[in-house]
């Protein structure tokens, strides 16, 4: 009642291997990920409000510095119209800020944007250069101050060298 029969089969196997691994990330995701790994929340001096920072390396930053008058005076405008053009022969991308805004509005404003350092003109001879993180100032003569930003912007030294080697003054002096 059973019989039993002998059957030859042929299977055929194929498998694959694939030769490109393609992952699914473009440019526009790395650039998310490098803003949300450079943003982060600082308080304000007075506590009472939290400011966006955008903690960009001056070697990456679109914009390195920006140059504000400390004041709304023909004279701080004219020096800092004459830094403006250093910065540009230098090579140097920045942004000239004479609105008659405070001074800590401004800082505020270029944090975050991410520019890593403010010139500041609050004299006809020198100038102060903060730096966005620390809120650290240098006091640099006029005719120094693009050599320097171009030097500390292209990382050919490092703002602790730039502290080291010229006067300077904290972020506990009055600011924002």
């Amino acid at each position: 009642m059973v019989s039993i029969s002998k059957e030859k089969k042929k299977e055929h196997q194929r498998t694959f291997t694939p030769s490109v691994i393609e992952p699914s990330f473009g440019i526009g995701r790395i650039i998310y990920c490098l803003y949300e790994h450079s943003f982060y929340l600082r308080s304000s001096k007075a506590g009472d409000e939290q400011l966006n920072v955008f903690r960009f390396p001056p070697l990456v930053a679109p914009i390195k510095c920006t140059v504000f008058p400390l004041v709304q005076n023909q004279l701080y405008e004219d020096v800092a119209k004459i830094i403006s053009k250093s910065l540009t022969a230098a090579g140097i991308s920045h942004k000239i800020d004479i609105t008659g805004t405070s001074i800590g509005k401004r800082y505020a404003r270029t944090d975050e944007l991410g520019v890593p350092f403010a010139i500041t003109v609050d004299s006809a001879t020198s100038v102060t250069i903060r730096e966005r993180d620390s809120k650290d100032q240098i006091r640099v003569n006029v005719e120094e101050a693009a050599t320097v930003m171009k030097s500390v912007a292209d990382g050919n030294t490092t703002w602790a060298d730039a502290w080291a080697n010229f006067p300077h003054h904290s972020s506990g002096s009055a600011e924002e």
